[in-house]
Formats: structure tokens, C-alpha cells, sequence
């Protein structure tokens, strides 16, 4: 499986949207969209974004796991994506608070442990 088809299908089977995943990436949603069409690849900065955004590994994101004739399935074996599969609950929140909270996915422990002192005051 190549690196759009996989950007594709983590979005889509986290029900995002390209608008959603750029916004918590900080780029535009044109550029996000290249990305999923194979127009353009994502430079190494933004490429780290979106693995730690879908919980994987730079690795896992970057190889080729799958050869053309398996489909990809998620087993009990592999369910890195299950272990932050946002509910029913993540898509009652509005387009804002989901936006934080992705966005909070991506913070540094340091930006964190920062953003929970402010919450604190």
C-alpha cells in the first residue's frame, strides 16, 4: 500500500475529514489533499506530524507493510489505529474542539505539561 492510500485510509477510518487533519497539522487542506491523491509528498517535519497524529510509527507509516494483492485489515494482532479510534463521543464535539484536541495529540510532553499549567490558573 502505498503512502496516499495509507494517509486515505487512517483519515477515513478515524472520520475525518482533510479539512480536520490539516487544521491539526497547520497546513492547508489543499496540501493535505496531494498528499492523499500521491501529487505530492509530505516533507519529514509534517510526515512525523501525521504519525504521531494516527499513532503509528514513522516506520510503519513509510513502509510498505502490504504488497498490492493483501487488503489491508485491522486484526486483533495490529490495532494501533483501535487504541485512538475517536467514538461517537469525539464526533458530537464540535469542529473546534475536535481541532484542539487533535492539535493537543501532536503537543510535545514539554507543550503539555505547559498547556496544563495554564488550564490550571
Amino acid at each position: 500500500m502505498e503512502l496516499y492510500e495509507k494517509l486515505k485510509y487512517y483519515r477515513k477510518n478515524l472520520n475525518l475529514t482533510q479539512q480536520q487533519v490539516a487544521d491539526a497539522l497547520g497546513i492547508k487542506r489543499s496540501a493535505y489533499a496531494y498528499y492523499e491523491t500521491g501529487k505530492s509528498m509530505p516533507k519529514l517535519p509534517v510526515l512525523k506530524l501525521i504519525a504521531k497524529l494516527y499513532n503509528l510509527s514513522l516506520d510503519m507509516l513509510l513502509d510498505n507493510l502490504f504488497n498490492d494483492t493483501e487488503e489491508f485489515k485491522l486484526n486483533s494482532d495490529n490495532d494501533y489505529l483501535q487504541r485512538w479510534m475517536p467514538n461517537d463521543k469525539f464526533n458530537q464535539l464540535t469542529e473546534f474542539e475536535q481541532t484542539v484536541l487533535l492539535r493537543v495529540r501532536l503537543m510535545s510532553a514539554d507543550e503539555k505539561e505547559q498547556l496544563l499549567s495554564y488550564l490550571e490558573k
